[in-house]
């Protein structure tokens, strides 16, 4: 059945501006008639934003190992209380996903030599093309790389933009997180394909990085 991105956006709970992105990062299945998207109601991501997205600071402070060096008792505190209830939480990885939104932004693309991006140093692989993922990637190709170098990597890579079926997942931020990247973040990036066999395992991957934060 297919709806309106008004109609789609009440079901998610969320503004018809983020069901937009949605359609445009191929997170939804949808299609243009008379100038209008209908949005294809069976795609809709199968649960709610679990939580408000904190800033990108705070985002990759909580997806790293260890707190800041930098914050003082106070943040240091609600650091450990953030990883607590994402221990705790019945839906980990749907909360982080929701928590750490901005870290990035996520494009899909496509190219016939996708594979050819993770011998290039400028992509920090993550998500489907991270080992510890434990899931067959396919043909599919998933990493960082640096908002500034995008432009050439893309020229360098000849990548189209993709939709549904894009063969490249790129996470573009500030600054590329460590190789290989934190548990947490990988986990973050599968819980964003949204199906059970991604989201099963990033909540694995959360309460395995979170054990020490249970108590």
């Amino acid at each position: 059945m297919e709806v309106s991105v008004k109609e789609a956006a009440e079901l998610l709970d969320v503004s018809p501006q983020r069901v937009r992105q949605l359609i445009g990062a191929g997170r939804v299945r949808a299609r243009q008639v008379g100038g209008q998207w209908l949005v294809e109601s069976t795609s809709l991501p199968s649960g709610r934003a679990r939580g408000r997205p904190m800033s990108p600071d705070v985002a990759w402070a909580v997806l790293a190992a260890d707190a800041p060096v930098e914050y003082g008792p106070q943040d240091a505190y609600r650091w450990r209380q953030r990883r607590r209830r994402l221990a705790h939480d019945s839906e980990p990885e749907r909360l982080l996903s929701s928590w750490v939104a901005s870290r990035a932004r996520r494009m899909l693309f496509e190219s016939r030599a996708a594979a050819a991006l993770l011998d290039d140093s400028r992509v920090v692989p993550s998500g489907l093309s991270d080992s510890r993922s434990h899931l067959g990637a396919g043909s599919t190709v998933e990493g960082y790389v640096r908002d500034d170098e995008l432009d050439a990597l893309r020229a360098d890579h000849l990548l189209r933009p993709g939709g549904p079926r894009a063969t490249v997942v790129l996470h573009v931020a500030h600054e590329l997180p460590e190789n290989p990247v934190p548990p947490l973040v990988l986990a973050a990036n599968l819980a964003e394909h949204d199906d059970p066999r991604t989201l099963n395992r990033a909540r694995e991957l959360i309460l395995a990085a979170l054990g020490g934060a249970a108590s």
